[in-house]
């Protein structure tokens, strides 16, 4: 009956003394055997085949265990269907052993328990979820039956009962919780919840088995059957204690706040944004005579004086919209009687949980008497300061009661200490010389004696706290007393540094007269001589540098039109063409000679980047083998890890070659020119040159062994124009060019020469201490941009020509050109042209430089793509020369091909990288 019923679905028989295993048709087919093989001794390996991987192992561990022990046998395991899926089986058998113990049958059914399996997971997997729900929920989750028997409860529940699960389900408060009170009270509730049906939320003060106390917000709830009666109960809570605190704490400030409110002198305000009302305390009637304690803001705006009242609405909206938390604004505040206070006014931003202002709550505080004494402290201070100032001394003022010092910024200064720096008794001892601290100190202590009551009289060493140069003070002052306790040291000093050092002076002049004269004479002599030549080539330095803006502007002029016309002309006349190419020869060589004129001036525009001088000689080597011919000999000796440093590539370049050019005439017979690197560090206290401060260098040194140089020529070879090369061999600018790049790129050049034995030309340049440096030896151009798609360019300059001249090349280059003879016309064509793309813009200009300019116009349209171009920009466009980064400036004098080659670079860079 039950394998018709389908609950066994096959059976088997296996005599093991004669390894017989038979089973029947159903057991066949639940095996997924073949219907036509046979049902008598079969393999038991085919029906094990038919088991799932992950059960065999099992079921024939238990076959032999069940084999060897005899008796009975069960086990679950999923077997493989037609389909090729599983389902779940039971087997169940009898082992039978013979008088001697051995197994000589094994006999049993197969019941299908799939049904049962799926049953059992999907209750397992529920449970699972409800004890991972019950488990996760926050707070305490917990079920009780009508008898107020625990039925299961959380981690929560266990944290707060203070045992585990197993000592509280099963139990009624009254029998796990300690406290039989807390229990009743508990029970109570619950109780009355499960008789009345219906839920309830209550706030429980517990006890924690430690002995501390909680708030719990507990929601309650009749557990019901499928009938709908009540069974139980279920609830949850949640710890709200730090809500009550926090509340506690919240009133506790209010009251805090009322009270203060009530007892303070400022006028206290709450502004509450959502209504826009403003709560007063009784101060704003005190102060101000208004007896208000509620208006709007627009009242408090209207009483602010109306030169303030812009100011200060502006700053307290910004503090507001910008998520500022505070503000202050001092401004002048209408009493009811017309006349302003001065006041300072503090307030502070509250917010809600998305950052929004919710209220702003502050003071005012009328600062209309303090200012008065403070105008007349100030007044008292003047006079103070003016006196001391008259004596040439400083005062001091030291509280004793509160340990106080007060110095003015004239006596700080005596102690090498900043005029805003907080002083205290600490800074007077800490700054006085050792070999004077024992007496100087005695003497203030007799001053400050109330039985003594010194004059304090002393003269000590100080050694400045910030810069630790080493003075003399004299100082005089004297204690005042209050019965019999000093409570202040006052008194003046004088800085007697000088006096002391022309007394030292005398004494040792007074020793060694004569030689100290001489000595001085020629230090003298030394210094003036100095003075002299860095005047001369200082003055030379501005002449240059004034004249080259005015003569690059007419260079422009000439180089431009000449080969607009030169490119007009073509082919037609070429006795024209060769006064043109002269021509744009003479300016070209004019052009180079104002270069030469701004090297030495230290003007010249530089782009200095990291440089390592050994690859950057390597690489112009051969360049320099040319320029020597077969007639000199070039030696390079490179100093092995030499240092990198920060210059202008292009420019040392010329430098190098610039002198090798030089050491070439020198020898005119041939000769050998070396040109070496080297690290040099340089000490204070080092046998160094004495025009070199000490610091790391790069060295690059030249020598030759040419003719070299008298004493005279030695001492004017870097003046402007100087020159011993015949008529029309030289400018007489080569060295005072390398003196003004060496000079601009914060080196020092120092020259050797002795007449009949070569000369010597080293550079010191400054270490640049920076790892992973790329070497750069020179920049280069790169090729045409693209193609010009008519932009509109608006072309400002103060020199008519090279406005003319510009506007003309850009518009035949294809662009459009807007034309503007001063920085106020260019603005007002951008106010009407808002589609301009960019602007080319001289430098120096009346009124207004060029990134004034620039900056102005970037206001009326951020995108605007920015070109300058000058001759001489004044330290306009970098530091010193140095081009500041982003910048894009075309130098004057420029060609046609130079001029479209910028813009249409400037044009086609992205927005955010053409900037000036």
């Amino acid at each position: 009956m039950a394998l018709a019923a389908g609950a066994i679905v096959g059976t088997w028989i296996w005599d093991l003394s004669q390894d017989g295993l038979t089973i029947d048709d159903a057991l066949a087919k639940a095996f997924d055997l073949d219907p036509a093989a046979p049902r008598e001794r079969v393999r038991l390996e085919l029906l094990l085949d038919s088991i799932h991987p992950e059960d065999r192992p099992a079921v024939e561990a238990a076959i032999a265990s069940a084999l060897q022990r005899g008796g009975r046998y069960g086990e679950q395991y999923r077997v493989r269907l037609h389909d090729g899926g599983y389902r779940w089986i039971e087997a169940i058998g009898q082992v039978d052993h013979d008088p001697s113990g051995k197994a000589r049958r094994f006999s049993g059914v197969l019941i299908d328990i799939d049904e049962r399996r799926r049953i059992e997971a999907e209750r397992d997997q529920a449970q699972a979820l409800l004890r991972s729900f019950i488990e996760a929920a926050p707070g305490v989750v917990y079920a009780k039956d009508r008898q107020g028997r625990m039925l299961i409860g959380n981690r929560g529940t266990t944290e707060l009962i203070g045992m585990p699960p197993e000592q509280y389900v099963g139990r009624t408060d009254a029998e796990f919780l300690a406290d039989p009170d807390q229990a009743a009270a508990i029970m109570a509730v619950d109780e009355r919840i499960m008789s009345s049906g219906q839920s309830e939320q209550v706030e429980e003060e517990v006890s924690f088995p430690d002995g501390t106390h909680a708030y719990w917000l507990s929601t309650k709830a009749p557990l019901r059957d499928a009938e709908g009666q009540v069974i139980g109960l279920i609830g949850t809570s949640l710890d709200i204690t730090q809500r009550k605190l926090d509340e506690a704490r919240h009133r506790e400030t209010e009251e805090r706040y009322r009270l203060a409110a009530r007892a303070t002198n400022d006028a206290i305000w709450d502004w509450r944004m959502s209504d826009d009302q403003v709560v007063w305390n009784e101060a704003m009637g005190d102060l101000f005579g208004h007896p208000v304690t509620q208006t709007d803001a627009a009242w408090w705006l209207d009483h602010i004086h109306p030169q303030d009242r812009d100011r200060v609405e502006t700053t307290i909206q910004a503090v507001i919209n910008a998520g500022g938390t505070g503000w202050v604004s001092e401004y002048r505040f209408r009493r009811i009687d017309g006349s302003y206070a001065d006041v300072l006014d503090r307030g502070a931003v509250l917010r809600g949980e998305g950052g929004e202002p919710i209220r702003m709550i502050g003071a005012m505080l009328d600062l209309t008497e303090r200012r008065m004494a403070e105008a007349a402290l100030a007044e008292s201070e003047e006079r103070l300061r003016l006196a001391t100032e008259a004596g040439d001394m400083g005062f001091w003022d030291v509280d004793v009661i509160r340990d106080k010092l007060i110095w003015p910024a004239r006596t700080k200064a005596m102690f090498g200490i900043s005029p805003g720096v907080e002083v205290s008794m600490q800074d007077f001892y800490g700054g006085l010389h050792p070999d004077d601290l024992a007496p100087t100190s005695q003497a203030f202590a007799a001053a400050a004696d109330p039985v003594q009551r010194a004059l304090y009289d002393v003269e000590y060493r100080t050694i400045g706290k910030e810069d630790g140069i080493v003075r003399w003070v004299a100082a005089k002052g004297r204690g005042i007393f209050v019965e019999d306790r000093c409570v202040r040291v006052v008194g003046v000093a004088i800085d007697v540094t000088e006096r002391k050092a022309a007394q030292a002076r005398l004494q040792e002049l007074n020793e060694h007269l004569e030689s100290r004269v001489l000595e001085e004479v020629e230090a003298r002599t030394r210094i003036e001589n100095a003075l002299r030549q860095s005047q001369k080539m200082e003055a030379v330095g501005q002449l240059t540098g004034g004249i080259a803006h005015d003569f690059n502007n007419m260079l422009t002029t000439v180089i431009g039109p000449l080969e607009v016309l030169e490119a007009r002309l073509g082919e037609s006349d070429p006795r024209i063409r060769r006064c043109i190419s002269m021509a744009q020869d003479g300016a070209r060589r004019a052009a180079e000679l104002t270069r030469r004129l701004l090297a030495f001036s230290r003007k010249q525009p530089l782009q200095p980047v990291q440089v390592d001088a050994n690859a950057l000689i390597v690489g112009m080597s051969e360049l320099i083998t040319r320029s020597l011919g077969s007639s000199i000999q070039l030696e390079t000796v490179q100093s092995a890890g030499l240092w990198w440093t920060r210059v202008d590539p292009n420019q040392l370049e010329n430098v190098i070659l610039n002198l090798a050019v030089n050491a070439r005439d020198a020898m005119p017979d041939g000769g050998q020119l070396r040109i070496r690197t080297a690290n040099c560090e340089i000490t204070e206290h080092g046998a160094v040159p004495s025009d070199v401060p000490p610091g790391q260098y790069v060295v690059i040194e030249v020598s030759d062994t040419g003719t070299g140089m008298p004493a005279e020529v030695l001492a004017k070879a870097f003046d402007p124009f100087f020159t011993t090369k015949p008529a029309g061999r030289g400018t007489g600018l080569g060295l005072s060019q390398v003196y003004g790049f060496v000079t601009q790129s914060a080196g020092h050049v120092r020259l050797e020469s002795e007449l009949g034995r070569g000369t010597t030309i080293r550079i010191h340049l400054p270490r640049v201490l920076q790892a992973d440096l790329t070497p750069v030896v020179a920049t280069s151009g790169g090729d045409a941009c693209g193609p010009v798609r008519a932009e509109l360019i608006l072309v400002v300059d103060d020199e008519p020509g090279v406005l003319e001249f510009s506007s003309t090349a850009l518009a035949e280059l294809g662009y459009r050109v807007l034309t503007a003879g001063s920085p106020a016309a260019a603005l007002d064509l951008l106010k009407q042209h808002r589609e301009v793309d960019l602007l080319f813009t001289d430098v120096v200009m009346p009124g207004a430089s060029g990134p004034q300019l620039a900056a102005a116009a970037r206001v009326l349209s951020p995108q605007l793509k920015v070109l300058f171009t000058s001759g001489y920009t004044r330290d306009e466009m970098g530091h010193n020369g140095v081009q500041d980064p982003g910048v894009h400036l075309l130098h004057k004098p420029y060609s046609l091909d130079a001029l479209a080659r910028q813009v249409r670079a400037v044009l086609d860079e992205p927005a955010s990288v053409a900037v000036a």
